[in-house]
């Protein structure tokens, strides 16, 4: 999609962070655009900057765990536009502290997997049909995280999340390449948004800070020593612990769109883990 003037993008989670950088590289690109969050004054926020760069925009509360809410969304993304171009499925969420897989509670399963699949499923449910309708290019991108391609303990129900989305969006995007979509995942590593606070978004009860859950790194190694992990630093992980702006993040997906690249690393790819589980899978044909 070499051409973005005139398109219409729709973002979820574009209220701050990723998507925010996200909705403002694509305005400053041409592309007109529907700011969804479920916060409701931060997409207006990033609405009226897009306004402000000279694009069309609109700004719409949207919980993407819901259905409903999605379809709404589409509603109001074509009757305002009669047209959607790009569908970014950036909305998503994160517990903390990191924990361990048995202390991790069913509500927390339930919520993760609401916002991170379902949010990812709901989009393309809803919004493929239409856009499949139309001529000409399309493109969706599908957000997952560089903690797919490393192990990082404590982190599993995310992860869980995430490496569903890359699943997901490889195939997807084979399914609808005569159609003329091109599908991007995007593998942010650290990036500095608000993720990390992205419980103050359930109900009080639910959160992790009110039920004392244990740190995964509460869990040593016989004899006292060292933290099997760290939620900061995983080993072998290189650079995608190095923490980098947000801002920096939408050129990148920009330059994807333009380019048709199915992936998109915010940081240089974890070589070390992901050489391991190739060569183990390489070897793992027992005949």
């Amino acid at each position: 999609m070499k051409e973005l003037n005139g398109r219409v993008a729709v973002i979820t989670g574009a209220g701050t962070g990723m998507g925010r950088s996200m909705a403002l590289s694509l305005a400053a690109a041409g592309v007109d655009l529907v700011v969804s969050d479920i916060e409701m004054e931060v997409a207006e926020q990033v609405r009226d900057e897009a306004i402000a760069l000279g694009r069309q925009a609109v700004a719409m509360r949207t919980d993407v765990s819901r259905l409903e809410e999605v379809e709404a969304l589409a509603d109001a993304a074509y009757q305002r536009f009669g047209k959607v171009d790009i569908l970014i499925n950036n909305a998503g969420v994160t517990l903390r502290p990191f924990r361990a897989v048995w202390d991790t509670s069913y509500e927390d399963f339930k919520w993760v997997v609401g916002v991170n699949i379902w949010g990812v499923i709901h989009g393309v449910h809803v919004f493929v049909p239409r856009m499949r309708q139309q001529t000409g290019e399309k493109h969706i991108v599908n957000v997952s995280s560089m903690s797919t391609l490393a192990k990082v303990p404590g982190h599993s129900t995310y992860v869980l999340t995430k490496a569903a989305v890359n699943g997901f969006s490889d195939v997807i995007r084979e399914e609808l390449a005569p159609y003329g979509f091109g599908v991007t995942i995007l593998y942010p590593g650290y990036v500095k948004t608000r993720i990390a606070t992205s419980e103050r978004l359930r109900p009080e009860q639910e959160r992790s800070d009110t039920r004392n859950i244990p740190a995964y790194d509460s869990y040593l190694k016989p004899g006292g020593e060292e933290p099997l992990t760290s939620p900061v630093r995983i080993q072998d992980a290189g650079a995608m612990q190095v923490g980098i702006e947000a801002d920096e993040v939408g050129p990148m997906v920009v330059r994807a769109i333009r380019e048709n690249r199915p992936y998109c690393l915010t940081h240089a790819a974890p070589d070390v883990p992901m050489k391991e589980q190739f060569d183990e899978l390489m070897n793992s044909y027992l005949v």
